[in-house]
């Protein structure tokens, strides 16, 4: 079992110190949502912004890949089928699709790519929609602003961005078009998404047992021991514990509808810890009354979507490295749907990895069929953890695949990057030595895989990677638009140099091809491929 997930051990007795550390104490008896560490939280995520992401820090790939971008798009095109079947919104008007807490931007960016696909090869192609992609650090806004691959998009009207506060924020300042989003001016549904988000964010804790009910308070400690200096996380040099606190009456939180789902647990589990997503649920509540209780949420995340999940389950584990993440109750947020007369679909299969779920609720007679038909094909299907249980099967096969075998897959991905990063070394070495080699397959899957790709500089230079295919199979052109994304996102190398080199050269364009051979021998005066190519070229153009 994994440190994220890993139940903590607690005695389940009112009022009794659980696995009580040693130390000073930081920080005595607060409800978990309230503690310090969410401070703590906030300040790494502001303080790193891009960079959590680039470097790898936060994990992304499962909720930001070409499949699950596909799927969301999908559902959302079933949606829209609804949308423009009711009489009772205003189709002249934009309908918002809102990310929350979307970190570096590559799922918006994958995600507009298929869904706008889908959308203007449509009978839908009319409905006007605007994309609005947001998070709290200020760093990230600035990124997707300034991000040339998102450019077109801001520019075309159809992507906006704000800095969003899920703890408290009630309405929606558009950094771009300058518009506000405010209540009593929403004319029509949101689509919310929310992926790795809710596990991120504060949550309470409480533990039922002979039909009592108790809130997990917890307290932070500095250990006497020192901890270890390489240790970067938000928990270094500290450790905590939790307390059962008795609660009597059934108004624990402001909101009833909050207060009527911990009186189901309590009415309901027993022995049992559950948690409460409260400052997702209360981020919920806003958007919802700023949109008139219209709204569908997809959100994906390691989470529990029944009680028969949490049986027997503890006060939640607090990673030590890293950043604070916890399991979500998504089970918690179907009770808050259905009591305000909503709805909510599971998957009807156990996932290992991720679990994806659609809430929905609606102040008209909406009855989501078209929504509820499109989420439930994908999740009897191949959802997006089945996608990446298959990719960790079918991987460490590759090299006993077939290359057509292993293009089939990689468009089952739907044109995933990482994959294709994965068979490069095996498919360099096949072009060369495997008869009838399908250059032509493989030119255009690099170029699908391309442009569902959002380079934001992580480890492992695509753009040069896939443009020195391009440009050894003979698509000089293609290949030119990678190598000039490399330089962009990487910087200047004279590797990159190089190839842009040979595929001007290719391209008889001399000039050029000197350039950029010059720029090469600059950065690098040992670099002999460089010097080698410029001697071809001033040979020739001393011919001429």
């Amino acid at each position: 079992m994994s440190e994220k997930n890993k139940k903590y051990n607690i005695t389940k007795a009112s009022n009794l110190k659980v696995n009580e550390s040693s130390g000073a104490v930081v920080e005595a008896e607060k409800p978990l949502s309230q503690s310090m560490l969410w401070k703590l939280q906030t300040e790494f995520f502001a303080n790193q912004g891009p960079e959590a992401w680039i470097k790898g820090i936060v994990p992304q790939y499962i909720t930001t890949n070409p499949y699950i971008a596909n799927q969301y798009a999908k559902t959302v095109f079933g949606y829209l089928r609804d949308y423009v079947a009711r009489e009772d919104v205003d189709k002249n008007t934009v309908i918002y699709i809102m990310e929350l807490a979307a970190g570096v931007g590559r799922f918006t960016y994958t995600f507009l790519k298929r869904f706008l696909h889908m959308i203007e090869n449509s009978s839908l192609k009319d409905i006007k929609f605007k994309y609005i992609v947001t998070d709290f650090a200020e760093r990230n806004i600035e990124y997707w602003q300034n991000h040339s691959f998102l450019s077109p998009y801001f520019e075309a009207g159809i992507l906006d961005c704000a800095t969003f506060d899920i703890s408290r924020d009630d309405e929606i300042k558009l950094r771009h078009s300058g518009e506000v989003l405010s209540k009593g001016k929403m004319k029509n549904p949101l689509i919310l998404f929310a992926n790795y988000t809710f596990d991120s964010l504060p949550q309470d804790t409480f533990y039922v047992n002979n039909g009592e009910i108790y809130e997990g308070v917890i307290t932070i400690t500095s250990p006497d021991e020192k901890g270890d200096p390489n240790d970067k996380s938000i928990l270094a040099g500290l450790d905590y514990y939790y307390t059962d606190k008795k609660i009597d009456g059934n108004s624990y939180y402001e909101d009833k509808n909050l207060n009527d789902v911990l009186m189901h647990y309590k009415n309901s589990l027993e022995d049992t810890a559950f948690y409460m997503p409260i400052i997702g649920l209360r981020c919920i509540s806003r958007l919802r009354k700023l949109f008139n209780d219209d709204v569908i949420l997809i959100s994906a995340d390691k989470g529990y979507k029944n009680e028969e999940s949490m049986d027997k389950n503890y006060h939640p584990f607090l990673s030590k490295h890293g950043c604070i993440s916890m399991t979500v109750n998504f089970h918690a947020i179907e009770l808050y749907f259905k009591e305000l007369g909503g709805k909510a679909i599971h998957s009807i299969y156990e996932h290992e990895n991720i679990n994806v779920s659609l809430f929905m609720v609606s102040n008209s007679d909406n009855d989501f069929i078209e929504t509820s038909m499109a989420y439930n094909e994908i999740i009897e299907s191949v959802g997006p953890d089945d996608f990446y249980i298959m990719k960790k099967a079918i991987m460490p096969l590759s090299n006993s695949l077939t290359t057509k075998e292993l293009l089939t897959f990689l468009r089952f991905t739907v044109w995933d990057s990482r994959t294709l990063l994965e068979l490069y070394n095996i498919l360099i070495e096949r072009i060369e030595n495997e008869e009838n080699f399908p250059k032509d397959e493989l030119a255009d899957a690099i170029n699908k895989v391309w442009e569902y790709y959002f380079p934001i500089g992580e480890e492992g230079d695509l753009g040069y990677y896939f443009g020195s295919i391009l440009g050894y199979l003979g698509y000089d052109n293609d290949a030119l638009k990678l190598l000039e994304s490399s330089l962009e996102f990487y910087g200047e190398c004279p590797e990159t140099n190089y190839e842009i080199a040979l595929c001007y050269y290719n391209l008889q364009q001399i000039d050029k091809a000197l350039e950029y051979t010059e720029k090469s021998i600059e950065l690098d005066p040992d670099f002999e491929q460089g010097k080698n190519l410029k001697n071809i070229i001033e040979d020739i153009l001393s011919d001429n």
